[in-house]
């Protein structure tokens, strides 16, 4: 099986477990998949596999984005489907300038490889749990605590699946200031 990729920012430690902590306290029993505190983060780009082997040479275009570090703030869990029974249940982030501008400049770095980056629209998340495992609707309230943390790097993510953590950091880029 070929690797896939992704470029994410990675949530810090202690807003990661925080989350994790929040959403044990929810005793769900309703999806297959939970988030790892340790692969928690907010994807800039999925990219897939990488069937011409590309990835060394757009790991190193990467290198050349200028960003500055920024905060950001986590919002409220939401949910991506049917509220009822849920495809994936998220902690929102607020409105950022600055991480819309990350991703789109991410995204234009990309544009000359042969990758297939994910086309949907950016919707900024931290996903806590993912597909549905059946069972009756969600009826539980559900509330994380506001967060706030600074973004001073991303990363090209390998996945692996079946391993925690299943994100591996395969390049790391730090955001600088004074750009």
């Amino acid at each position: 099986m070929q690797a896939h990729y992704f470029i994410g920012v990675k949530i810090p430690e202690p807003v990661a477990k925080e989350m994790d902590k929040a959403r044990r306290s929810w005793n769900l029993k309703s999806h297959k998949r939970y988030t790892h505190w340790s692969d928690m983060h907010i994807t800039l780009l999925f990219i897939g596999n990488d069937p011409h082997n590309e990835i060394q040479a757009a790991a190193q275009e990467l290198a050349n984005i200028s960003h500055p570090p920024f905060e950001l703030t986590t919002g409220s869990v939401k949910t991506f489907g049917n509220p009822a029974k849920p495809r994936i249940i998220y902690a929102s982030v607020g409105d950022s300038s600055e991480l819309a501008d990350l991703q789109r400049n991410v995204k234009e770095a990309l544009l000359r490889f042969n990758l297939s980056p994910d086309t949907k629209a950016f919707v900024p998340h931290i996903t806590l749990a993912g597909k549905w495992a059946g069972g009756p609707p969600l009826e539980i309230e559900m509330e994380i605590e506001p967060m706030t943390f600074q973004v001073t790097e991303f990363s090209l993510f390998r996945i692996e699946p079946g391993s925690v953590p299943k994100y591996i950091p395969e390049f790391t880029y730090q955001l600088r200031k004074g750009v």
